[in-house]
């Protein structure tokens, strides 16, 4: 008897942490890393947390308890955190209105795949995928060329997206003989190039106004602030494989939360921006690139808005974006004006030639 009664405390108690840790999540995907940091952490485990808060609803309803209501209610009340973290639409897309589509890829390519030159033979395999994707748009991020004739050049970058006749090319750092920055190719004329400055010592945002067929819309192509995870830092969190213990752990969670911290308090300071540039639009806009944060943070929530989220509105699961191993996130993001634009397909491409995996959209542009 008391065992039975020792266990079911254990697993109240639990339960409240979890949806404790839960509710801690929403309250950081609304409030500002800038005024309080610690909730912005618990956003990168809402995988784990939901699938907990889930568990706990399952195991108190199969014992005939109310305490099901704890986890349900909270996850009830994160209804919406939910659909654009992990949205379920197994369907097609059900959208006869497709007059004018515009194709539209982003995709950060680690460094013009690490600037390698290519051959017929050996492609660059990044800026050969960009090149056959034939996309309306393309929005880069980490844009890099070289000033050594050995590695891609930004001569050589024009070469490749002949095809692309209007261009938006911003660089922000310089590292040895290189430029690094963020560009926006484009099929359609630009009538308009805006550059967006932050205190970061190689982000950068972007926007662009484009014309299509009379119609002008602006488009963001954003690289918000990179939490810089290093080689080495990707070592130290392995090695809680071989020596998991109290001052490994502690040491390992406050060398990340100090980089992490200061990733989220700039990154904040830059959506902010960024939703501000939005509502003082003219125009109907779409937002994309790589926000290096996940759709429940606070940084996803300000840009994001009253726009929608193109994977959400169209496709199932995580979608992770991020492809490097044990870090899998959804941090790269195709938002639109929904009075504007509609979806008629998604697609994350899985392919490997980058740490981050290609975003394709297909949005009609409706009232043309």
């Amino acid at each position: 008897m008391f065992g039975k009664i020792l266990v079911k405390w254990v697993l109240l108690v639990t339960n409240l942490v979890v949806a404790l840790f839960l509710l801690i999540t929403l309250f950081g995907s609304v409030y500002s890393p800038e005024k309080f940091i610690l909730p912005s952490y618990f956003a990168l485990f809402f995988p784990i947390t939901l699938i907990l808060n889930i568990g706990f609803v399952v195991i108190w309803l199969f014992a005939r308890k109310w305490n099901f209501l704890i986890s349900f209610s909270l996850l009830l009340f994160s209804s919406n955190q939910i659909n654009v973290a992990f949205p379920i639409h197994f369907g097609k897309i059900e959208n006869a209105n497709t007059n004018c589509p515009v194709d539209l890829l982003t995709y950060n390519t680690k460094m013009s795949g690490n600037l390698v030159k290519g051959t017929r033979r050996k492609p660059n395999k990044v800026l050969q995928y960009i090149a056959n994707s034939n996309a309306d748009i393309v929005c880069l991020q980490e844009f890099e060329v070289s000033s050594e004739k050995q590695y891609i050049t930004l001569e050589d970058m024009m070469k490749l997206f002949n095809k692309y006749k209007y261009k938006h090319i911003e660089f922000k750092a310089k590292n040895y003989k290189s430029l690094i920055g963020i560009a926006t190719f484009s099929k359609y004329p630009i009538v308009n190039r805006k550059r967006i400055e932050f205190q970061s010592r190689a982000n950068i945002s972007i926007y662009t106004d484009i014309k299509i067929q009379g119609k002008i819309i602006r488009l963001f192509n954003n690289h918000l602030e990179s939490n810089r995870i290093t080689e080495s830092d990707k070592v130290m969190s392995n090695s809680l494989k071989e020596k998991f213990d109290a001052e490994n752990i502690t040491g390992i969670t406050k060398h990340f939360s100090q980089k992490l911290g200061i990733a989220y308090k700039l990154r904040a300071h830059q959506a902010d921006t960024i939703a501000q540039l939005i509502s003082e639009s003219p125009y109907n806009v779409i937002v994309c690139g790589d926000f290096n944060d996940v759709p429940t943070s606070y940084t996803y929530t300000k840009v994001k808005g009253n726009l929608k989220d193109a994977f959400s509105e169209t496709s199932y699961g995580f979608g992770w974006t991020f492809s490097e191993p044990f870090y899998g996130f959804r941090i790269d993001f195709i938002l639109y004006d929904s009075n504007a634009f509609s979806p008629i397909k998604f697609r994350i491409d899985k392919v490997n030639y980058s740490d981050h995996y290609p975003v394709q959209c297909t949005l009609n542009i409706n009232n043309i």
